[in-house]
């Protein structure tokens, strides 16, 4: 149930900081193309697209970073790789999904790719620190009153 909960909220996570990046992308292209904003819309199939690339890329989170057991790859190896998966795992979908058609645009997924990471990256540490301390609080209520 754990790895289901984990890749559930990397999926969500994910799926929302790339329409964050989407709007993002939005403004970026309105400030130095001058294009309209108002004139800014999205077919059901790059909607589609974003919920399915957040769906994937909850996958090499947890086959690489959610172990119960002590792994032999060092952790820093595990966040590289992880990296490098989810990258190339979006600018796959970017590819299927035409979300760029230029250096430009590749550039830019790049860039909000690397924004959503880190995004993703706080959110989950933040969720996880809050959890254990709804923990560690639950384990002092049972120790006072022992």
């Amino acid at each position: 149930m754990n790895k289901v909960k984990l890749w559930l909220e990397q999926w969500i996570m994910v799926s929302f900081a790339i329409l964050a990046g989407i709007v993002l992308e939005g403004v970026v292209y309105a400030l130095t193309d001058g294009d309209d904003l108002g004139a800014f819309s999205l077919n059901w199939y790059q909607m589609l697209s974003v919920i399915l690339t957040g769906m994937i890329c909850g996958i090499p989170t947890v086959l690489l970073l959610e172990d119960e057991e002590p792994s032999k790859m060092p952790s820093w190896l595990r966040n590289v790789l992880h990296f490098f998966c989810t990258y190339l795992l979006v600018i796959g979908m970017g590819k299927v999904f035409s979300w760029y058609t230029n250096l430009f645009g590749f550039v830019m997924v790049t860039v909000i790719f690397v924004l959503v990471y880190a995004f993703v990256w706080a959110v989950t540490a933040w969720f996880h620190k809050q959890e254990d301390n709804k923990i560690n609080k639950a384990l002092d209520d049972i120790r006072d009153e022992e």
